[in-house]
């Protein structure tokens, strides 16, 4: 299974070098491992960019973003909060792309937040499961991202 994260970028960043901060660094890190573990594929910008050391201009990452949109199974949406200086611009266009191509979506939300009619309307253009998850980037939203993922593999028969 190949597993699209979409995710905010510039707002986990470090604002002075435009690198993504220890912290979310610890939480994907663990992410990667434990979907590797599970003989999945991913694509996470974050990564890509090595954290943001080796960012790509607008062309280049908005391509390849979209191809890892487009050849993906599922995609795990986290949409972004006040923590990440709020919804990111960048996941709702992957959310356009994803509903467009026929995409699963799994979006982790909360229940303070604000989002989005469009966003939370996406099930009517495509399969779209929203999950309750009022963590960020920590070991909880970890928890809740390897139940989604272990419950796909299930449904297609991979486990």
């Amino acid at each position: 299974m190949k597993i699209f994260i979409s995710c905010p970028f510039t707002g986990i960043c470090d604002e002075e070098n435009y690198e993504v901060k220890d912290e979310y660094k610890a939480f994907f890190n663990k992410l990667i491992k434990a979907i590797e573990e599970r003989n999945c594929e991913y694509y996470l910008a974050i990564k890509r960019e090595n954290w943001g050391i080796d960012h790509k201009g607008p062309e280049e990452c908005t391509k390849s973003d979209f191809d890892g949109v487009k050849n993906s199974d599922i995609l795990i949406v986290i949409p972004g909060n006040t923590k990440s200086r709020g919804i990111s611009g960048g996941v709702h266009v992957e959310l356009g792309w994803a509903s467009t191509l026929k995409k699963k979506m799994h979006i982790l939300i909360e229940d303070n937040f604000e989002y989005s009619p469009v966003l939370m309307g996406l099930n009517v253009l495509t399969t779209t499961k929203y999950h309750k998850c009022n963590n960020f980037l920590d070991d909880v939203m970890l928890d809740k991202i390897l139940e989604i993922i272990d419950e796909e593999l299930i449904i297609r028969g991979e486990v």
